[in-house]
């Protein structure tokens, strides 16, 4: 299955009409740019992409949902534990 899926890679690189290649130069340009500089072309890009380009970016990168799951974890527990604190204070008062 690997050999597979190897051939359609190197199909679609042969394919893409040096889009690859174009792609590769670019990022390696925007790799050299001073930090401020390369969020002035991610503004310029932004308004450009679509929720699936974001989506499909997010996969490459590796965030998905469960990091901000996470955080949100972090909060609940945290309102939980006030709580129990509360429900103790108010067991001492009865």
């Amino acid at each position: 299955m690997a050999t597979n899926e190897e051939a359609r890679k190197r199909r679609k690189v042969e394919e893409d009409k040096g889009v690859g290649e174009k792609a590769l130069k670019w990022a390696e340009e925007f790799n050299a740019l001073e930090e401020d500089d390369q969020y002035t072309y991610l503004e310029e890009l932004a308004p450009r992409m679509t929720k699936m380009h974001l989506q499909f970016l997010q996969g490459i990168i590796g965030f998905d949902d469960d990091d901000d799951e996470g955080e949100e974890e972090f909060g609940e527990d945290d309102e939980g534990e006030e709580g129990e604190e509360d429900e103790g204070e108010g067991e001492d008062d009865a």
